[in-house]
């Protein structure tokens, strides 16, 4: 695992690499055992992404749900927002 970060400005983002990121809880670094969180993510990747993250997530004692969003940067968008919340309302 390799961490870095990036400058832009007065501003830092840390950013963590690794092809083994998804495979450990760890690595969920603000996540802790009891939480209950939302993943929100897209057609494209929950299919590749989202059983494993439920298996690492479950693992670490985190309960979560998740909203798939169609995948395009029109879903970028204030409505998407609007049903995020309703869903994290709902939850």
């Amino acid at each position: 695992m390799k961490k870095m970060t990036i400058t832009l400005g007065h501003r830092n983002y840390p950013i963590t690499t690794s092809s083994e990121l998804l495979n450990h809880f760890d690595s969920f670094e603000l996540l802790k055992k009891g939480d209950q969180d939302m993943l929100v993510t897209n057609q494209t990747l929950s299919p590749l992404y989202l059983s494993l993250i439920q298996t690492v997530l479950e693992q670490g004692g985190v309960r979560f749900d998740h909203i798939i969003l169609p995948d395009s940067g029109k879903y970028k968008s204030l409505s998407s927002i609007e049903l995020i919340f309703n869903e994290l309302l709902k939850k």
